[in-house]
């Protein structure tokens, strides 16, 4: 997968891919090898591992490996101790499933070209990147708990951190997953208790008001970010199993090229627009 620069040239990748591989499923000589074509796609290209921040592959970086090894067991613990496919609750939630990799890789550029913005724009962008990024994780985990909620029939409107707390409290790791979601910088931040007085950036923690260097706050959106890309990358790296366990019957072949069809005019669009 190419390093990125720019949104463009994010679409671009994906509409030669799909072009690439729409005509591989057009080629193939029954229904059966274009079953195959589809349930064999290397989700993992479109991983977000390959970027460069700071001079630096993501998957290069030790912060990162770090989160991902906490991220890819956490998962693992969660599939064999609450028999949840994470994969599958992810692809079922559909408007989630469209934010997984392109949002992503959204948010990676924006990571690299903020030092680039105007002075007056840096403030906003760093904390709408760091929201975003956040706001993901969260939604990730919450999927999760959703599903064992549905489980034991007790569904909530809301989670919080203490369902978290509650629930996963058998994983013996868990104050590290945690971690990534409370401290006195990501928590006020992820819920808008941040300001910008006399040309500096504050935020606000419960009754404290501290202000906040622009370097400590990127360090924090990186341990987060990584974060981010690790579960995408888990659930990419597992799209295999996953694809290959959906029976695809033959007479819907047709329907799924359709669909291909309509997303790479869409992303033709995008690309012009």
């Amino acid at each position: 997968m190419p390093a990125f620069t720019n949104s463009q040239d994010v679409i671009q990748f994906m509409i030669e891919f799909f072009d690439d591989y729409l005509k591989k499923l057009k080629s193939a000589g029954s229904p059966q090898e274009q079953i195959r074509i589809f349930q064999e796609l290397d989700m993992l290209q479109f991983g977000a591992e390959e970027q460069i921040l700071n001079g630096q592959k993501i998957k290069d970086n030790p912060d990162y490996q770090k989160a991902k090894e906490i991220v890819f067991d956490f998962l693992d613990w969660v599939h064999k101790t609450r028999n949840i496919d994470i994969v599958d609750v992810s692809h079922k939630d559909k408007f989630f499933n469209e934010l997984q990799g392109g949002r992503t890789l959204l948010i990676a550029q924006l990571i690299q070209n903020i030092k680039e913005m105007p002075i007056e724009l840096q403030e906003y962008f760093l904390m709408n990147i760091f929201r975003t990024t956040y706001e993901l994780n969260f939604k990730n985990m919450e999927l999760i708990l959703h599903e064992v909620f549905i489980k034991k029939e007790k569904i909530k409107d809301y989670y919080d951190l203490s369902d978290f707390k509650n629930e996963f409290a058998d994983y013996l790791r868990f104050n590290e997953i945690l971690d990534y979601f409370k401290n006195d910088i990501r928590n006020p931040i992820a819920h808008e208790n941040w300001f910008v007085k006399n040309g500096r950036l504050w935020t606000k923690n419960k009754a404290e008001e501290k202000k906040r260097d622009f370097m400590e706050i990127s360090k924090e959106i990186y341990t987060i970010f990584f974060f981010r890309v690790a579960v995408v990358t888990y659930l990419m790296s597992h799209y295999k199993d996953f694809a290959k366990s959906i029976k695809i019957k033959p007479e819907e072949i047709k329907v799924k090229i359709e669909n291909l069809e309509k997303k790479i005019n869409e992303l033709k669009q995008q690309y012009s627009s």
